[in-house]
C-alpha cells in the first residue's frame, strides 16, 4: 500500500480546486491519500475503481472519495470534463447540539478505515435537491480569483456539499455514533496523517501514537516509514513546517504565535526546521509574498 499512498502538496493550502478536461484513455492508476476528495462528472464517461467496486461515473454523477480508500480513473469517451475539490482533515467542522449533525474529516476518516461500504457512486436523482454543479463552480472560482473571504466561500460550497451527502448516507443506515469522533482511544494507522493534521499545535509523540495504534514503538516505526516514506517523527516536523508557511502566506501573525499555533517549542525551533525545509528563513519565505 505504501507506493500507491499519495502524497500531495495539498497539504500547502486548505483546498485544491480544480478542472478535469481529458481524452479518451486517460488513466491514473491506484492510490490513495488521507485527505478527501469530491469529483463531479460534467461530461463524458469516466470508469473508476473504488475499493473494490467497479463504477461508470456518467454527467452529473457525484463520487466521494473517503480518506484511505484506493481508487483509480480512466476515461472512457472521446472527451471527459469534471469539476473536482480536494480538502484536508481539520477543514470542515459541524458541532451543533441538538438533532444536527455531529462530524469533523477525522470522523469521517475513522468511518472510512471502519466502514468502507458507505456510498461513493451518486447518481443525478440523488443530488438533484442541491445544485452540486454551482457549489463545485463556485468553489472553483473563488480558489482562482482568491479574493477577500474566498477561504470561507470555499469552505461552505464545500460544507453544503458534505451535508447532503451525508443526510442521503444516514438514510441508507449510518449512525449518528459512525460520525463521532470524540473519542478517538484507538485509530488505524492509516488515520495517522489526518490525526496529526488535526491536532498539529498539541504535543505529538511518537511513542504515544504507536500506543493508539495498538502497536510497539519498534512496529510502528517500521510501519509508519513502510507506509508513508519517512519516519513518523520527520512527517510531523514536514507537517509543522508546511502549516507555518502557510500562516506565513495567510496571516500576519508574529513568528512566536505562528510556532505556537504549529506546535514547535519556541520560535527558534521553528526557524531552524524551517530553514531546513524551504532552504531560508521565514522572514524572508513571507516577503516574497
Amino acid at each position: 500500500m505504501a507506493d500507491k499512498f499519495e502524497y500531495s502538496d495539498v497539504l500547502d493550502h486548505k483546498y485544491e480546486c480544480f478542472t478535469g478536461n481529458y481524452p479518451e484513455g486517460y488513466h491514473i492508476g491506484l492510490h490513495w491519500h488521507y485527505f478527501m476528495e469530491i469529483l463531479l462528472m460534467i461530461e463524458g464517461e469516466m470508469e473508476m475503481q473504488i475499493g473494490n467496486s467497479e463504477i461508470t461515473a456518467k454527467a452529473g454523477e457525484v463520487i466521494v472519495l473517503l480518506p484511505s480508500v484506493m481508487h483509480s480513473l480512466k476515461i472512457v469517451s472521446e472527451n471527459a470534463k469534471y469539476y473536482g475539490i480536494k480538502f484536508k482533515p481539520g477543514n470542515q467542522h459541524e458541532q451543533q447540539p441538538g438533532r444536527e449533525m455531529k462530524w469533523t474529516e477525522l470522523s469521517l476518516f475513522k468511518m472510512a478505515v471502519t466502514d468502507k461500504n458507505v456510498r461513493a457512486h451518486f447518481p443525478v436523482s440523488m443530488v438533484k435537491k442541491t445544485d452540486i454543479k454551482q457549489m463545485m463552480n463556485l468553489a472553483i472560482k473563488e480558489m482562482q480569483v482568491q479574493d477577500s473571504g474566498y477561504i470561507s466561500a470555499v469552505s461552505a460550497a464545500v460544507h453544503i456539499i458534505l451535508t447532503d451527502i451525508i443526510r442521503i448516507w444516514q438514510k441508507e443506515g449510518l449512525t449518528p455514533e459512525a460520525l463521532d469522533s470524540t473519542v478517538m482511544e484507538t485509530i488505524s494507522i492509516e488515520a495517522l496523517p489526518a490525526y496529526i493534521d488535526e491536532n498539529i499545535s498539541e504535543e505529538l509523540r511518537v511513542e504515544d501514537l504507536a500506543r493508539m495504534c495498538n502497536l510497539s514503538y519498534s512496529g510502528f516505526s517500521k510501519k509508519f516509514i513502510k507506509m508513508f516514506g519517512r519516519p513518523c517523527k520527520n512527517y510531523i516536523e514536514l507537517i509543522r513546517v508546511r502549516k507555518v508557511a502557510q500562516l506565513l502566506k495567510d496571516t500576519k501573525d508574529d513568528l512566536n504565535t505562528i510556532s505556537q499555533e504549529t506546535g514547535f517549542s519556541d520560535a527558534s525551533h521553528m526557524i531552524r526546521c524551517f530553514k531546513k525545509e524551504y532552504g531560508e528563513t521565514p522572514k524572508k519565505y513571507r516577503d516574497k509574498r
